[in-house]
């Protein structure tokens, strides 16, 4: 097994991901995007003195905005539109 082998999610794991987490206020979704992050994501936060930017890149989804909050919307609205329930 490789190290990516180890590390990549299930090929599930973001339709479980946004099936358990849709439906949830947007602050207990940052709360949950956070968890998953720091066990299997990656997140890059703004660089002082440049252009507020931050993106998260999980379940092989990557999603940016002006901040935390906005770019974990983004990223839920992106995995939303990949994993649609009826």
């Amino acid at each position: 097994m490789s190290v990516f082998d180890s590390i990549a999610p299930p090929p599930d794991a973001l339709a479980a991901f946004v099936a358990e987490w849709r439906g949830a206020a947007p602050d207990v979704r940052l709360a949950a995007i956070r968890g998953a992050l720091r066990h299997r994501g990656i997140e890059i936060s703004a660089l002082p003195g440049r252009v507020a930017f931050y993106e998260i890149q999980l379940f092989g989804l990557t999603a940016s905005g002006r901040d935390e909050a906005e770019a974990a919307q983004n990223w839920m609205e992106a995995a939303i539109r990949l994993c649609p329930f009826d």
